[in-house]
């Protein structure tokens, strides 16, 4: 079959196993192929390809909803319901989205960016089936790393109490990105492990099988059976049943004649129904199946022979191994700093930091909220914590930078990772709102370093100025230089390059883009270069200046305009009555698509040859 030529999953009600076997095997091969010239998330879509074609076999998509969380690992979704021909584009600017997409696809049913949102949605639209006497199903296909979240909790909560139907599939493959942590997990691994209980049961089945004409029907039957030998074997108990949610498993995600029979099960039922399925993560891929630290989990262009990743840049490294250095080196000189991290250690580039300083070190899953209020009680008695978290995510701990952090103005230091235009992961990942909606909260420090040395210098200021501290730093690759680390006043800004015809302020890595604009303009205009480095507080000194020096000045972020730096520093403009012209240059009022970040700064009119052509433009009108 050519994959290219599936155009939704009908086909796959009159295969037989060995067909579906041969299919996973082409579909497999298809996405290494497509994801080694594009990049994109490989482990965890290679893993569920089986699991996904089987779901397809028994469901019948777009009447029966199927919900991926995350929905990172949704590829072989996308392929069976026709979008094969469009995978050459995957993450690309106006190209296939890594996730579901409900514009792309009837079959999409939700779409997700974050973990642990399945299960709520997935109960919401049984409940709306119900009132409207529908009879289509609804599933959640969730990982064991994102069951461990918060939301996953409140949400087994209420699907056991309503007794609606609905399937959750357990896709359990010991990992989210990286090895999972918590009890839960160990939970789930004492259930895989038990010997006993497996022995127990594949004896059972293999048994009653054996008998003539009958004994296939009595081995479906077995459920009540089941249930003694979980009880009786596993002590640690279950969980979901306690919560009124019936239990299968665990079976084989890759056995599709188990797993047939359990869909079809769980089909049949009329209250909530959890499979538990045991799936081995980057299946397929020698170099994927032997990953444990999450490096085959989202990856760029790769050679597929070799499994060496296609490399750019080789003299810098990323942002996020700028500041694991830092944490490193200061770590050694106050033993007392303490990095915690909500399950993004790899992405982090916290391995190494983990491996020299075991004890400082702390991955509390997939719980951002959980993360920020553990860092608030370690401050409050006497740490320094640093809490490692993607601007993206920090979203999901917004009340307790408030409640907690802020409030109590305690010493927690928030490293806020990807800041900025982040690129093919699109719109869930963009982190374009973190200042929008830090800026206001009283008792916080909020700053963008420059360069390698400045970020140092300004966590060495955040470590002794015992107060919440937020820095933040993009996804971009930098020259990595360090220096003696010295005090970064805070408010403090600096002039980078004099001129005395406009000023741009900006800060970040839009800095580098400042100097191409500042080269562009230097023939007709003369044009300074202010790093404001901290965004709360504002240099009012160095800013006041500003304001009595320049009729022009120009603001150039990459955030959203409501409520940005530029927003902050027009308001202090106005109380100052200054009568100059401010142009703030930043992100509109849209959700932004996937697509590499020169290219999304070009769509939005934020690169250097765009801003040059603005700046020329008003000060043409104002001359």
């Amino acid at each position: 079959m050519d994959i290219k030529n599936i155009k939704n999953p009908s086909f796959l009600k009159k295969l037989k196993i060995k067909d579906l076997e041969l299919l996973s095997n082409n579909i497999r091969k298809y996405i290494i192929d497509s994801v080694s010239i594009t990049g994109g998330h490989l482990s965890s879509n290679l893993g569920v390809v089986d699991l996904t074609i089987a779901l397809h076999k028994v469901f019948d998509t777009p009447k029966d909803k199927i919900i991926f969380d995350v929905s990172h690992q949704c590829y072989t979704h996308k392929i069976l319901t026709g979008r094969a021909k469009e995978f050459d584009k995957l993450r690309q600017l106006d190209g296939l989205s890594g996730f579901q997409k409900r514009e792309e696809s009837p079959h999409d049913a939700y779409e997700a960016g974050h973990s642990s949102t399945s299960l709520s949605a997935a109960l919401g639209m049984a409940l709306a089936r119900d009132k409207q006497n529908k009879k289509n199903n609804v599933i959640a296909v969730i990982g064991d790393g994102s069951m461990g979240n918060g939301l996953s909790y409140e949400a087994l909560n209420h699907i056991g109490s309503t007794k609606t139907k609905l399937i959750i599939i357990l896709n359990d493959n010991e990992m989210s990105i990286s090895k999972n942590v918590g009890g839960l997990h160990n939970n789930l691994d004492k259930i895989r492990s038990n010997y006993k209980y497996n022995n127990a049961k594949n004896k059972t089945k293999d048994i009653l099988n054996k008998i003539p004409l009958i004994g296939s029907k009595i081995s479906l039957g077995i459920t009540n059976l089941k249930s003694s030998i979980k009880k009786l074997y596993l002590k640690e108990g279950f969980l979901f049943e306690e919560l009124g949610i019936k239990y299968y498993g665990p079976i084989n995600g890759h056995d599709y004649k188990e797993m047939l029979i359990y869909l079809e099960m769980a089909k049949k039922e009329n209250e909530p129904v959890l499979i538990h399925v045991i799936t081995e993560k980057g299946k397929g891929y020698i170099h994927s199946e032997q990953d444990r630290l999450g490096s085959w989990h989202g990856v760029g262009p790769f050679d597929i022979e070799t499994g060496k990743f296609i490399k750019k840049e080789e003299n810098k490294i990323t942002w996020s191994e700028v500041i694991s250095n830092h944490l490193i080196d200061l770590t050694e000189k106050n033993n007392n700093l303490t990095v915690i991290t909500p399950a993004m250690a790899g992405g982090s580039k916290l391995f190494k930091y983990k491996e020299l300083y075991p004890d400082n070190f702390i991955d509390a899953g997939i719980a951002e909220e959980h993360a920020l209020v553990l860092a608030n009680g370690m401050s409050i008695e006497g740490l320094i914590p640093f809490v490692s978290i993607y601007s993206t995510f920090l979203q999901r701990g917004y009340d307790q930078v408030i409640h907690d952090i802020a409030r109590m103005n305690t010493h927690v230091i928030i490293g806020i990772d990807r800041a900025g235009i982040v690129g093919e992961d699109g719109e869930t990942h963009q982190g374009i709102y973190d200042l929008t909606f830090l800026l206001p909260i009283p008792n916080l420090i909020i700053s963008t370093p420059k360069d390698s040395i400045e970020a140092g210098n300004i966590l060495y200021t955040a470590m002794l100025s015992k107060r919440p501290f937020a820095i933040r730093y993009s996804k971009e690759k930098l020259e990595y230089h360090k220096e003696n680390y010295k005090i970064v006043p805070i408010g403090s800004w600096e002039i980078l390059e004099k001129g005395k015809d406009a000023v741009i302020i900006t800060y970040g890595s839009l800095l580098e883009k400042a100097k191409m604009i500042k080269k562009n303009l230097s023939k007709t205009i003369d044009l300074s270069i202010v790093n404001a480095r901290y965004l709360k507080p504002i240099d009012e000194k160095l800013y006041n200046k500003l304001l009595k020096e320049y009729k022009n000045i120009f603001i150039y972020e990459e955030n959203t305009k409501i409520n940005s730096l530029g927003s902050y520093l027009v308001n202090y403009a106005e109380e100052k009555k200054y009568k100059g012209n401010i142009n703030i240059f930043a992100i509109k009022d849209e959700f932004i698509k996937q697509g590499k970040r020169e290219e999304v700064l070009k769509l939005l009119e934020l690169d250097e040859k765009s801003i040059t052509n603005k700046i020329k433009n008003i000060m043409k009108k104002k001359d």
